[in-house]
């Protein structure tokens, strides 16, 4: 079974790489 918590930190993960590229522009 898929862990919630993993999924959190992935997602987590994925919207603090896409803040970071949006803000080196």
């Amino acid at each position: 079974m898929f862990s919630f918590g993993m999924f959190i930190v992935t997602l987590l993960g994925l919207v603090i790489a896409i803040v970071k590229l949006s803000h080196k522009k």
